[in-house]
């Protein structure tokens, strides 16, 4: 399943939830004391003041997002938390808009670029996030709001940091792991997931039986954009690539020609070579596909789009020695140039209260919610946690962010992604190498480029 279908801060460590090697498990072990206290020592800010309108006429707020495009095992839960806000601020209109998320990063820059984003409140992707921030100077501060909860944000939130303010406010931590049906590995004779690279490709080939079955999901066609280049992104990881450091890109990396070889194997491997994300998604939704590389977000929803997969779906870390893969941290920001700030901070504010995020976390399955003293005002979480059969492996990953791995170009993270996404189409295709490929995007993207 891909982010869309679910669903920067220049330092090595600061997308990592938790980062430096230590996995979600060990980190939701730690409590307050190593997380980011952000803000509490942040300089004066604006008064802001709790907001009830009581009659007298209407606020409309307008809360961009993806949710209602393309997004319904997902949007309703939304929905029914804002209509909760507006039942309790009668006053108050939540106003939906957006684009689908396969455009959606590139139509809210688009606007941001013209002068001004056409929203009150914006749900973004982290390096959407982070340029609303850090290059348009967009946001409003938030941390008033985590320090009136009691919550305390996770590392991650460094990334929407920017001079002792926070600008974002995570709602959804989407992560990524190896997934597997259970039943259908053990049907292929082996009684575990893979755990080594030498292993993998064999696992996939050993599971493929085309056309009733195939051993691993992996999007592959440029129609489906930015899907394609969320799961990508994570094969410079296997044998310790980056697509850029700091200011220098580093597309055609002997470690990124060897990952993305890998992928192209595990890609012939499986059988799907040039299937659609759609029909991907069908072949999977009737258990038919034995392994994916998957994010959290939206698995519980496979109880009902997968009846059959779903009480043998399983996770574990990716099968390379460093167990890493990209963790994508989606905020709320309240825009700066919003005629209703102190309406739109309320709005986010009940989003991120504990009852409301844990309800929007269970029943979407996101499922790491991102302040590290949750279970503090939801003890059922850690239940939660423990007692979720498909979650495990993503407790085990270690986890970078956008940073890690594309350093000052995170703000071109769309344009790196569909440089890479229409060479390596070559590759599949047949008409280039790996390495062809590559090289062809580094200078693409040399040439295009410039941070």
């Amino acid at each position: 399943m891909s982010e869309s279908n679910d669903g920067v801060m220049p330092k090595s460590d600061a997308a990592k939830t938790p980062g430096n090697g230590i996995s979600r498990r060990q980190f939701l072990g730690t409590g307050a004391a190593g997380a980011l206290a952000v803000g509490l020592g942040a300089p004066a800010l604006a008064k802001y003041k709790s907001f009830n309108i009581k009659g007298g006429g209407t606020t409309t707020i307008r809360l961009m997002s993806w949710e209602p495009f393309g997004q319904s095992p997902e949007f309703p839960a939304w929905t029914k938390v804002t209509n909760e806000f507006m039942a309790a601020n009668p006053g108050i209109k939540v106003e939906w808009t957006g684009w689908p998320f396969a455009t959606f990063d590139q139509n809210v820059i688009a606007q941001a670029q013209a002068g001004q984003v056409e929203a009150d409140v914006v749900m973004a992707p982290p390096e959407a996030a982070s340029t609303l921030i850090a290059k348009y100077d967009l946001g409003v501060p938030l941390q008033q709001i985590t320090k009136s909860l009691g919550l305390i944000p996770i590392p991650a939130h460094e990334q929407f940091t920017l001079n002792g303010n926070l600008y974002a406010l995570g709602v959804i931590d989407v992560c990524f792991a190896l997934t597997y049906d259970k039943r259908l590995l053990q049907a292929a004779g082996f009684n575990k997931p893979p755990t080594s690279l030498d292993t993998w490709v064999d696992t996939v080939k050993a599971c493929t039986k085309a056309p009733n079955q195939f051993g691993l999901s992996l999007i592959n066609t440029v129609a489906a954009q930015a899907d394609w280049w969320n799961q990508l992104q994570n094969f410079c990881l296997p044998y310790g690539g980056v697509w850029a450091k700091g200011t220098t890109l580093t597309i055609d990396s002997p470690a990124n020609v060897q990952g993305m070889q890998l992928w192209l194997d595990l890609l012939n491997a499986s059988g799907l070579k040039g299937t659609s994300e759609t029909a991907i998604d069908k072949l999977v939704y009737s258990d038919r596909v034995v392994q994916g590389f998957n994010v959290a977000a939206g698995l519980s929803n496979y109880k009902t789009l997968a009846p059959q997969l779903f009480p043998n779906l399983r996770s574990t870390p990716p099968p390379w020695p460093s167990k890493k893969a990209i963790a994508r941290l989606h905020p709320l920001l309240v825009m700066k140039s919003s005629k209703n700030i102190d309406a739109s901070m309320e709005l986010v504010k009940w989003c991120v209260t504990p009852k409301n995020l844990y309800y929007l976390t269970i029943t979407n399955g996101y499922p790491i919610i991102p302040y590290s003293n949750f279970q503090k005002f939801e003890p059922a979480y850690e239940k939660y946690l423990t007692g979720t059969s498909w979650l495990p492996g993503f407790l085990e990953t270690n986890y970078v962010g956008e940073f890690d791995i594309l350093g000052q170009y995170t703000y071109a993270y769309a344009e790196i992604g569909n440089i890479v996404a229409e060479n390596m189409e070559k590759a599949v295709s047949g008409s280039s190498t790996v390495l062809e490929a590559l090289q062809s995007a580094q200078q693409q993207a040399t040439e295009s480029l410039h941070v």
